[in-house]
């Protein structure tokens, strides 16, 4: 049995699993190499406790160069081509030869997507986090509008217990009767692809908070000197205080792959996460899983478990063996809602229709979401 190189683009939930189990089952002989344009990883679960004063970012934050330690072999560096015939890899001045490739390389955030957008706060990634956390210490009253200008998102969970978390926060501080909390987004209802369930009981959380939801919205320009959110149809959304989602795109180089779908994104075999390629696969939020109705949502949840399965798959083929495993689409996932307490929302997204229950809110599924926490980043690092 030749030696082989397996190459992961990318060091989020995804890569890093993959990467990690790909090291733990393969011998020694066989380099796994992880590439990404940064040497950090992130616990982005926890974004939304940096924001609310709960977790700093260092606390949640890890070097992915320490996984060397392990024996996988992590270098930095922006990747500049991918060469799908040779699958050879270009990143800063280096290039690297791959057996087998796993695209784990994410969603880019768009800065011009929205003109305007750029200026508002958002906690989707550390800097945002830390400076929305700043800037809630001085918001005394007003208008808070929490926007999402575009689909897909990443984690959009995360989007309405940041709301919830705001909420928490200015009651804590007795602000709360001055602040007004509302939500926009372009999805009809909450989670629609969790279905009618986890989206009623949503609403409803969002409802004994007094924060109002808005469906249907699609952001068209931010206003910053009249302090409005301009709508493709309807009227503009006044503001005092903007939070809002980036708008997420495509990794650039899938483009130039041949890679992308009708979508945009990687379109994969949603069992196996292979793409159009022999040997080469997408998961995490890159890829384009379908599902009824459309695609899988973003999130760490599901970008762990494609990771498993392409991981255990390529092992079996460097031994000499087919696939033996297949993502199913089971996602479970916790969302702090606040006051100590915290819902379980888990399901079979490959179900037609989805069947996901909503679950809590509960004292019980905070505790758990910050057992998730502590051990997964002790487990990976």
């Amino acid at each position: 049995m030749a030696d082989k190189t397996v190459v992961v683009l990318g060091g989020g939930t995804g890569g890093l699993v993959c990467a990690s189990r790909l090291r733990r089952m393969l011998d020694k002989e066989h380099r796994v190499v992880l590439i990404d344009r940064s040497p950090y990883y992130t616990f982005a679960p926890s974004l939304t406790w940096v924001m609310a004063g709960k977790r700093t970012l260092p606390r949640i934050t890890r070097d992915l160069r320490d996984l060397r330690k392990k024996g996988i072999d992590v270098e930095t560096g922006e990747i500049t081509s991918i060469d799908l015939n040779t699958r050879r890899v270009t990143f800063g001045k280096s290039e690297v030869q791959a057996d087998y490739l796993v695209i784990a390389l994410g969603a880019e955030y768009s800065a011009d997507a929205v003109p305007g957008l750029n200026r508002a706060w958002t906690f989707y990634h550390g800097d945002g986090a830390e400076g929305m956390r700043e800037e809630m210490d001085t918001f005394a009253g007003g208008r808070i509008a929490c926007v999402m200008p575009a689909l897909p998102c990443r984690c959009p969970s995360a989007f309405f217990e940041g709301a919830l978390l705001l909420d928490a926060y200015f009651r804590k501080r007795r602000l709360r009767d001055g602040i007004e909390i509302t939500v926009y987004t372009p999805e009809v209802t909450p989670l629609p692809e969790a279905g009618t369930d986890v989206s009623e009981r949503i609403l409803d959380l969002l409802d004994k908070r007094a924060i109002a939801f808005h469906g249907g919205v699609n952001a068209k320009s931010v206003n910053w000197e009249k302090k409005l959110v301009n709508q493709q149809d309807g009227d503009p959304i006044s503001f005092d205080l903007l939070v809002a989602t980036p708008v997420h795109n495509p990794p650039y180089l899938l483009a130039s792959t041949g890679l992308d779908g009708p979508d945009g994104w990687a379109a994969v075999d949603r069992e196996t996460l292979e793409t159009s390629a022999p040997g080469v696969y997408a998961i995490g939020d890159c890829a384009s899983v379908p599902i009824a109705g459309g695609r899988l949502p973003m999130a760490a949840v599901f970008a762990h478990g494609q990771a498993e399965v392409v991981a255990r798959n390529i092992r079996a083929q460097v031994q000499g063996t087919g696939p033996i495993w297949a993502f199913g689409g089971q996602g479970a996932y916790f969302m702090d809602t606040g006051d100590g307490r915290g819902a379980y929302i888990v399901g079979n997204y490959f179900a037609d229709p989805v069947k996901a229950d909503f679950r809590g809110p509960s004292r019980l599924y905070r505790w758990a979401k910050i057992g998730v926490e502590r051990t997964w980043l002790w487990r990976w690092f």
